[in-house]
């Protein structure tokens, strides 16, 4: 693991030519400054350990010492601890996943709002992308975008290769299945592709479509294009995906898969595996795959966030850390990990891709990203009971009709409980 924050190098300016007094004196006033001195605890999930502990490593060099103490929590154990968070956990900087936790921390009143800071900062916004005008709460920011996410399809160069069967560029959905059913030898169980259970409606979202929509045309044409992925018998099968999820880069470092729809933040795992001596597939990038009608390039994604918690010790020694984390010094960082920073211009662009090793990665800067889920309430239980209902179809215990009822049933009583708090 490359540890970014090591290589940072802090030039200490010393005085000479002082009297034994005048050091005693200089001495006695740092010793005051250092008891004065407070680290911030900052809470993160345990995927972003990497790149975080060493945006921090610098940062604290930079400072002198510890201004920042980092608090991990598992991430089998993260949703849980965000649904119990409270005062008492103590946390200055809380990492946030997504626009549901964001408005989850808002609607509790635990995270200050940060547009009086960002005003009174030299932090240029506009580098966060057209996504940042999508995430206020009423009109006031309460976290900044630590990295941000956007979909794609990776596939095993050698299976191509092998094949004589040219690498996959901009396609639609259904040339997807085509090119699956194509790469896919069951004997040997080489599968064309590979699609995490984890959102059954990107075609509807790459469309502009969402569950909280009255027309769910859109979502319903894509259950069906779910069903016809796995009656195709061209992925993983369904009734093995579904629980392996969070294991899809294992996977596909055995070699067996040809394509697999992901995010990229599978490249960083990819490399981290890759120093560690795991042996992993020659790997490519191709843009995600869109509806019919839809232009080319357009993906899904979302931003990662930090704010500063309503009981944080020091709120303007906070947010200069989170200047640091979510600004150009903080993007640097992440992207000589391999990951793609929320702050973002040329320089990080090209310090990313240098990371990563392959120019398709730059696939992530050129797509039209839609944003994953809109910054709306509800939508975190919209997702899950949608969720619910599409692994119902997928495993054939209902009928896509009968999917259709009932998930609009679900809707209303959504609809009718936020309206009713």
């Amino acid at each position: 693991m490359r540890t970014v924050g090591r290589l940072l190098i802090v030039l200490l300016l010393l005085c000479t030519g002082c009297g034994n007094s005048g050091q005693m004196a200089e001495s006695e006033k740092e010793k005051v400054q250092r008891e004065d001195e407070v680290s911030l605890k900052f809470s993160i999930w345990s995927d972003e350990e990497s790149y975080v502990r060493d945006v921090i490593e610098a940062y604290n060099a930079l400072k002198g010492y510890e201004a920042i103490s980092l608090e991990v929590v598992p991430n089998s154990q993260h949703e849980d601890w965000v649904n119990h968070y409270n005062d008492a956990y103590a946390t200055d900087i809380i990492g946030i996943r997504g626009n549901g936790q964001l408005l989850q921390f808002q609607k509790q009143k635990k995270l200050l709002g940060l547009s009086r800071f960002i005003k009174e900062s030299n932090l240029d916004i506009r580098n966060y992308g057209t996504m940042i005008n999508e995430i206020t709460c009423n009109g006031e920011y309460y976290a900044l975008p630590t990295r941000s996410t956007c979909w794609a399809l990776y596939y095993n160069r050698k299976l191509f290769q092998e094949r004589g069967v040219p690498e996959p560029e901009q396609m639609t959905w259904e040339e997807y299945i085509e090119l699956a059913e194509r790469m896919t030898e069951k004997r040997t169980e080489i599968w064309g592709g590979y699609y995490p259970p984890w959102i059954y409606n990107i075609p509807a979202i790459q469309q502009g479509y969402y569950l909280l929509d009255d027309e769910l045309e859109p979502t319903w044409e894509s259950l069906e294009l779910m069903q016809k992925i796995y009656a195709s018998g061209s992925h993983f099968p369904y009734d093995r995906v579904k629980d392996r999820g969070d294991f899809c880069r294992e996977d596909f470092e055995k070699g067996n898969i040809a394509m697999l729809v992901c995010g990229e933040w599978l490249a960083n795992m990819f490399l981290e595996d890759q120093a560690e001596g795991i042996e992993v597939p020659e790997w490519g990038i191709a843009p995600l795959p869109v509806p019919d009608g839809v232009e080319a390039g357009t993906s899904i994604g979302m931003y990662q966030f930090a704010g500063i918690t309503s009981v944080c010790r020091d709120p303007e020694a906070a947010f200069e850390f989170l200047q640091f984390l979510c600004g150009p010094q903080g993007a640097q960082i992440y992207a000589r990990n391999g990951i793609i920073p929320g702050y973002s211009n040329e320089e990080i662009q090209a310090i990313y891709l240098d990371a990563v090793g392959t120019e398709d990665a730059r696939i992530f800067f050129d797509a039209k990203r839609i944003q994953e889920q809109p910054v709306w309430e509800g939508y975190d239980q919209l997702t899950e009971l949608f969720k619910e209902d599409a692994c119902e179809l997928l495993e054939g215990n209902c009928e896509l009709d009968e999917i259709m009822e009932r998930f609009q049933e679900q809707r209303e009583e959504v609809f009718g409980k936020m309206h009713n708090e």
